[in-house]
């Protein structure tokens, strides 16, 4: 008598998905072990993995949702600022503002925007030399040249090109995993190219 293949009775079962339904008495010699509720029932088995399924559904769902309202949030921002950038013509004045409106709507612990000047070139060497910006944690020296106060991490926009800077947009945190290299800067490289333009004309 041939021996059927555990593929061949998945194949077969997949092609036949009535089976069981059309075999009931099948499914009371069927057991499947589970490692930590130890003899189950295939029914019992299949509503625990449709309800792992489910629940990892709902926690994507939910996790799409939030970036979304986060995406959101950094748009609405941004497009504020852009408004300041049209209605503000005093550089101290501009960064005034946008600390205060960036900082609050994005729960950010301090926004900055700064003149380059020479006390910041080996953060743009170090920092800024391959891309135009940086996300991620930084040391206590670049802290005090960057912010007022402490913080563990930072989110760091190059204004202007690497060889001719015009001056630095920089956020922080004091949450670690605030700012990442994963983060997406697409909204935020629309506003920095914005500022370019706006230094140009107050400089």
């Amino acid at each position: 008598m041939n021996t059927l293949s555990e593929q061949q009775v998945v194949a077969y079962l997949e092609q036949n998905t009535d089976f069981l339904i059309n075999n009931p008495d099948l499914l009371d010699q069927l057991d499947v072990i589970a490692k930590q509720n130890g003899t189950v029932s295939l029914a019992i088995h299949q509503q625990q993995i449709l309800r792992k399924k489910n629940q990892d559904l709902k926690q994507n769902l939910a996790s799409l949702i939030q970036t979304a309202k986060i995406n959101e949030s950094i748009f609405k921002t941004f497009s504020a600022c852009q408004r300041d950038l049209m209605l503000i013509s005093n550089f101290d004045e501009l960064a005034e503002q946008l600390n205060t409106s960036i900082s609050k709507a994005l729960n950010i612990k301090e926004s900055r925007l700064l003149r380059f000047n020479p006390a910041l070139k080996n953060i743009v060497s170090h920092r800024l030399c391959d891309s135009k910006y940086y996300l991620g944690r930084t040391t206590q020296d670049e802290v005090e040249l960057l912010f007022k106060q402490s913080c563990q991490s930072i989110a760091l926009y190059l204004i202007g090109e690497i060889d001719n800077p015009l001056g630095l947009l920089a956020f922080s945190s004091d949450d670690p995993l605030h700012f990442t290299p994963s983060h997406d800067n697409i909204f935020i490289d629309e506003f920095v190219h914005a500022l370019k333009i706006k230094l140009i004309e107050l400089n």
